[in-house]
């Protein structure tokens, strides 16, 4: 059992998966009338404290690919999507549209999203380093190295500070 980062965060009513349950946002969604999410920027000197970061992670560990990718991509816009902190959002977002993929049993879709998210991954830790913001880059890419082999489900990504 993964655990939660923010457990006081409630989960959606169900994990999106097109074609099977309504479409988040739209009629009888479980983000109907609801704004996109607005992020605050993540303290880059504390990002345990970022309790949108921790709940974005929460959705992705627990398979609300979708989900996580609308959370994530709040991050991104939030830090200019530019640069290392924007590069390893942009690199969850894409883990996050595997995933879907990967429920509706689209595996070359799933397949290319994951590359580009390890390319990402893989510039961010040329630029920064192994580990950032507590995120093992080495380890998860190893990680995405497996799944890319099996395509069953998506790496966990746990970050050091967890």
């Amino acid at each position: 059992m993964t655990k939660r980062l923010v457990p006081t965060w409630p989960f959606p009513a169900y994990v999106f998966i097109p074609g099977v349950n309504p479409h988040p946002k739209k009629v009888g969604g479980h983000m109907e009338g609801q704004p996109d999410p607005v992020a605050p920027q993540i303290d880059l000197t504390h990002p345990e404290k970022s309790e949108f970061l921790r709940y974005s992670l929460d959705l992705y560990n627990h398979g609300y690919y979708w989900e996580s990718h609308v959370y994530f991509e709040a991050l991104w816009n939030a830090h200019g999507r530019t640069g290392s902190v924007a590069d390893l959002l942009k690199g969850m977002i894409k883990l996050g549209a595997a995933g879907v993929k990967i429920l509706i049993h689209q595996p070359q879709n799933a397949r290319d999203h994951l590359v580009r998210a390890k390319e990402l991954f893989e510039s961010v830790m040329n630029a920064e380093g192994s580990n950032f913001l507590g995120f093992e880059l080495k380890q998860i890419i190893a990680n995405m190295d497996e799944v890319l082999d099996s395509q069953e489900s998506c790496p966990k990504v746990s970050p050091s500070w967890e």
